[in-house]
């Protein structure tokens, strides 16, 4: 009970650990006149170690206690919040170590803590807490907390929004083969596994896989030109219906597993996210299909089609609430009476819809996300699982249609699950958290890529400014997304934004020459909001612009403009949103301006233009190019090693390289070959001259497996 005491204590009050005061309520850490805001879970963390000091305390019980004993996020979540709490206090106090690593014990904090009495000076009229009435509180809110526990146990059907507990180890591997295995199908007598597999340096194509003999490899089922995507099987287990794409088409195809033959049945959504399901029973597939609405807007339908007709027959679910809309996911209810939806809602945000086959009716049931990527209906329960982005990650969610439960099991990159009969979930696991990474360029010897922030969350989007010696990148450490900054040695890490947000991403930052401001998108509510971060008053304020998407802002050299695209035409505008008409008069979706006033710009992925200061020319500069993106492309001006360069991704397929394009010489060279998606080509490049590096965005690892959660491990 001590421990208990002493914890609840640490989690209020403020104390003091050697030269640093810890201020829990504020989630500070206050060392010799400087100070840093922490996350609430480190501060947290840090209260268990005070409250057991001197004994070490496990990192079990740290999980326990900090996590609600979820050791599938603890595990992570724990090395890195030590990490964090050891970095704060080397930064603030460098001469004492304050946390100890016991080998195969745990954690301890090495100073005796010392409790702070900032009540009594802060309200010297105000009542007093003895040590007798805290522990009469604790006692009473542990009774409490016993009752709430019970009730809470005893009755499922009132846990909403519970927490998703896995124990140690219950997540299977079924797929570890190179590239990215997707869109998981099981049998019905969970014999075979169908999958979409992107092998590296290769299409897409499906693969079966016989789950009674894993060690078999895969069987290769399709080879065409087009992208094969989610599959569905037949009751027997003798027919596969999937879904193919192409850059002007969509086919559903039905496909024999006995013979090898297959015949298109249908035209899915090409213009959106297509899907498809069947019925328990066999007789029904439904599937996404492109549609234009009375308005002229392109929009989507559910078709059914009758599989047991001699002749193709489909039938439209009616809609009768909102016929302007878009589904992206379907599944079919056990009876095939309904089917729920992901549907758009507004400012283009997701939300899970429950629709009744026959009239049409339909009935919302989850909040907004940012995204849903893939929805199933459990083969005998009212409960659907289904992936969802929210504050900036992608998690697996569980929903109880009767008790209107939303569960999330915390589960990165959990994504289109999908039931087996026996109600275990297969999914692939989409966990490409992107990190900031490093190449020394300009050496005899090649080097090899190295990570500089290691803070278990994505980074990205890395900009360096000479004049402030700072990295600028955005990360979701916070828990949504944020603008940060760093010193080119990692140290000294900052946030800079603190929107109040759970679903906007900040995209694009870029620095003014002369450091004093920081332009960057905010991707909010189906918009692109402009905005600029003022050094001076440490604010960000918004920029009114005449259009809603606003594609990869620069600074102009003088620090005073910026130059904007709408995605047709770049523009040049002034911080207080003044326009000063085109800065280019051809079609252009990103430029530079050099500090002689040139401006370099692209309009497509296969050159990159100049217009002349002087003479105000436009011209082909570099025509036998091909960019990842018509963005992704630094100009690195001249310098010692150098006459100027402009570094790019190129990629074909399964060739993704670092190249640059030398301007004097007219010649492009390679500078390093990356594994396959090693990098992020909407990320940006960015250059630290007295280092020589070259910085970019990462994946941490580009491989996508499939994995299975067991039915007993589900909520029931």
């Amino acid at each position: 009970m001590g421990f208990y005491l002493e914890l609840m204590e640490t989690s209020n009050r403020a104390y003091q650990l050697g030269s640093c005061i810890v201020n829990p309520l504020e989630n500070k850490l206050i060392c010799n006149g400087s100070e840093q805001l922490l996350q609430p879970k480190f501060i947290e963390l840090l209260a268990c170690l005070v409250a057991r000091y001197p004994e070490p305390i496990t990192r079990e019980e740290l999980i326990n206690h900090v996590w609600e004993g979820n050791f599938y996020v603890g595990e992570k979540a724990l090395t890195n919040a030590i990490w964090h709490l050891r970095k704060a206090f080397k930064e603030l106090d460098p001469e004492q170590t304050y946390i100890e690593t016991l080998r195969k014990t745990g954690y301890r904090v090495l100073l005796k803590p010392e409790p702070i009495d900032t009540a009594d000076k802060e309200n010297p009229v105000g009542f007093s807490v003895t040590g007798a009435q805290i522990r009469q509180l604790f006692v009473a809110l542990c009774v409490i907390s016993l009752v709430v526990m019970y009730w809470l146990f005893s009755s499922p059907a009132k846990q909403t929004n519970t927490s998703f507990v896995l124990p140690l180890n219950s997540i299977e591997s079924v797929t570890a083969s190179p590239g990215r295995e997707i869109y998981p199908s099981i049998s019905n007598d969970q014999h075979y596994l169908v999958y979409s597999w992107r092998q590296l340096g290769k299409q897409n194509n499906l693969y079966l896989r016989d789950l009674h003999f894993p060690e078999h490899p895969a069987k290769q089922l399709t080879d065409s030109p087009f992208t094969e995507g989610r599959s569905v099987f037949s009751p027997d287990a003798n027919t596969l219906y999937y879904y193919r794409t192409a850059s002007d088409v969509c086919e559903i195809v039905k496909l024999s597993l006995i013979n090898a033959t297959s015949v298109v049945l249908g035209q899915c959504s090409n213009n959106y996210a297509p899907d498809l399901d069947i019925s328990s029973d066999g007789k029904t597939l439904a599937y996404i299909a492109d549609h234009t609405s009375e308005s002229g807007d392109y929009v989507t339908r559910i078709k059914l089609l009758d599989l047991q007709a001699k002749q193709t027959k489909e039938t439209v679910i009616p809609c009768n609430d909102d016929c302007g809309t878009v589904y992206e996911s379907v599944s079919f209810s056990p009876d095939a009476q309904r089917v729920v939806v992901t549907r758009n809602v507004k400012n283009n945000q997701k939300a899970l819809f429950l629709i009744d086959v026959k009239t049409g009716q339909s009935q919302r049931l989850t909040h907004d996300f940012v995204d849903i990527h893939g929805v199933d209906w459990h083969p005998s329960k009212e409960q659907l699982a289904f992936s969802a982005v929210e504050g900036g990650k992608r998690y697996g969610y569980f929903y109880d249609i009767n008790n209107q439960t939303l569960i999330n099991t915390q589960i990165a990159g959990m994504s289109s699950p999908n039931y087996s009969s026996d109600g275990s979930v297969y999914y692939h696991q989409w966990d490409l958290d992107k990190v900031i990474t490093r190449l020394k360029i300009d050496e005899q010897v090649a080097n090899s890529p190295f990570s500089m922030l290691s803070t278990n969350f994505s980074s990205l989007f890395p900009e360096y400014n000479e004049q402030q010696n700072k990295l600028l990148y955005v990360s979701n450490e916070s828990g949504s997304s944020q603008l940060w900054i760093v010193n080119p040695d990692s140290s000294s890490r900052k946030q800079l934004t603190d929107f109040a947000h759970n679903t906007g991403e900040i995209r694009d930052p870029t620095w003014s020459a002369d450091g004093r401001y920081i332009l960057f998108s905010l991707y909010d509510n189906g918009s692109t909001r402009l905005y600029f971060y003022d050094f001076k008053v440490e604010q960000s304020q918004q920029i009114k612009l005449p259009f809603s998407h606003a594609v990869k802002p620069k600074f102009s050299a003088d620090s005073q403009h910026i130059l904007v695209s709408d995605g047709d035409y770049l523009y040049r505008y002034d911080l207080t949103g003044k326009s000063f008409g085109k800065a280019v008069e051809v079609p252009a979706q990103y430029g530079v301006e050099t500090q002689t006033g040139d401006i370099l710009f692209t309009n497509s992925r296969h050159a990159i233009w100049i217009k002349h200061h002087d003479t105000g020319v436009e011209e082909m500069l570099v025509n036998d190019i091909k960019l990842a993106r018509s963005y992704a492309w630094l100009l690195v001006a001249k310098n010692t090693y150098h006459e100027g360069r402009i570094y790019y991704y190129k990629e074909r397929l399964g060739d993704y390289r670092i190249s640059y394009y030398d301007l004097a010489s007219k010649q492009h060279h390679d500078l390093i070959a990356l594994p396959e998606r090693a990098y992020s080509r909407s990320s940006g490049l960015t250059y630290i001259p007295n280092e020589r590096w070259l910085v970019y965005t990462a994946y941490l690892s580009p491989e996508i497996e499939i994995k299975r959660l067991p039915a007993a491990y589900l909520p029931k």
